[in-house]
């Protein structure tokens, strides 16, 4: 079925990749760690481990047990604190067996491949017997398939029904202690993290390489900026919120750098107006690269925050003190705008903040003021209020009243 497509374009280091023509420039190993064929399922490494075993289990980790990990921990309740978020290179699986050349994907590296590419879940790859699922580029019809590898648990034997592939990335929820990865079960891959799949257990890992990055999911890699918001803002005052998973994701934010954060952090981060002049530069290149990537929820969701955050006045402030940015986004919006139907964007929604993004904040204000009058004055026409009444309640003209 797929004889027609490359699934093949070079080697690095002795390994074959497969350009999927990709924004970010990242070209993706065909087969995974310990594996010499497409179809093989190679080795399975616990996260953050850097060679394979016959057991995998809480008792022999690398970082330790849950709740006593001692590294890549965001939170107390799950070990010793030190805020690590992305493997260093010492404990970067892919690095360490394939040399410097290439490296484990990040959850941002792993999202444009999910992005870019049309799946399809295949019983039998290619006559070998294989299950797993294939991806095919958008961009130029190569291919990566991913084998149902399943999960080296304890001492159990994989049964090959799933796959889900390592990312480098810590996951920053308060209720996962895990990882991301490529969660493949189903017709589209997701990127995504839970429980069930504790860091102790084996998985394959899929490698990357990128001689010249030159895009969205290098961008944090390879800020200069090396600043936390404690530096920036001082010493975290009062208690630490851990009564909420929003508080406590603002808290372990305010203590990394701001290279380590992950797309969904820069997201998080707009929405809690917090160090604009360092976030939205960052959100601004990762625009002009890709201008509808989905984040969280949606396809062009960074792009709808971003626009958005107008509407609150600690990043009013912002765009009112920033032309040259705020001239940027409108310039990204501009050239892609005919192109958000394609991308499954909703227009309507993200044409109506790009009107109230161009506006000024004196001019949004006076339109939410008069928004709020002529909501008085529906509840007093409700209440049986004659005109004249409500004119002088309100301020609003006699005309005005009458076209409710």
């Amino acid at each position: 079925m797929f004889e027609e497509y490359q699934n093949t374009s070079g080697q690095i280091s002795g390994h074959d990749y497969v350009d999927l023509g990709l924004p970010s420039g990242n070209l993706w190993a065909t087969c995974n760690l310990g594996a010499h064929k497409l179809h093989e399922h190679g080795d399975y490494f616990a996260w953050g481990e850097t060679s394979p075993k016959k057991l995998y289990s809480n008792t022999n980790y690398k970082f330790g047990e849950e709740g006593s990990y001692s590294k890549y921990c965001a939170y107390k309740k799950f070990g010793e604190l030190d805020y690590k978020i992305i493997l260093e290179e010492m404990d970067d699986t892919a690095r360490a067996i394939w040399g410097d050349s290439w490296y484990m994907p990040t959850q941002e590296d792993m999202i444009e491949l999910v992005d870019h590419c049309e799946w399809w879940p295949v019983d039998d790859f290619e006559g070998t017997g294989v299950a797993g699922i294939v991806g095919i580029s958008k961009e130029n019809l190569n291919i990566i398939f991913f084998p149902f590898s399943g999960v080296c648990k304890e001492d159990e034997v994989p049964d090959y029904q799933y796959a889900f592939y390592w990312s480098s990335s810590l996951s920053t929820s308060v209720e996962e202690p895990s990882a991301y990865g490529l969660d493949c079960l189903g017709w589209t891959p997701c990127v995504e993290t839970n429980s069930y799949k504790a860091r102790c257990y084996g998985y394959p890992i899929r490698a990357i390489s990128n001689p010249h990055p030159k895009t969205y999911s290098k961008i944090l890699v390879e800020m200069k900026e090396q600043k936390t918001m404690e530096q920036v803002y001082g010493t975290w005052k009062g208690e630490i919120p851990t009564w909420t998973n929003v508080g406590m994701r603002y808290y372990n934010l305010y203590h990394v750098q701001v290279k380590d954060y992950s797309l969904s952090d820069i997201a998080f981060l707009i929405r809690q107006s917090s160090m604009q002049e360092y976030i939205m530069p960052v959100a601004i290149d990762i625009l002009r690269v890709k201008p509808f990537i989905m984040v969280d929820y949606d396809p062009g969701d960074l792009l709808g925050q971003v626009l958005g955050s107008v509407e609150d006045k600690g990043n009013a402030a912002y765009w009112e003190s920033h032309d040259r940015e705020k001239k940027e986004v409108m310039k990204i919006f501009e050239s892609c705008k005919n192109k958000m139907k394609s991308y499954g964007v909703n227009e309507k929604a993200h044409m109506k903040l790009y009107e109230d993004f161009c506006k000024g904040q004196a001019e949004r204000e006076a339109e939410r003021e008069r928004d709020e009058k002529l909501r008085n004055a529906k509840n007093l026409m409700a209440l049986g209020v004659d005109e004249k009444a409500i004119s002088k309640v309100t301020g609003l003209s006699k005309k005005e009243i009458e076209n409710l």
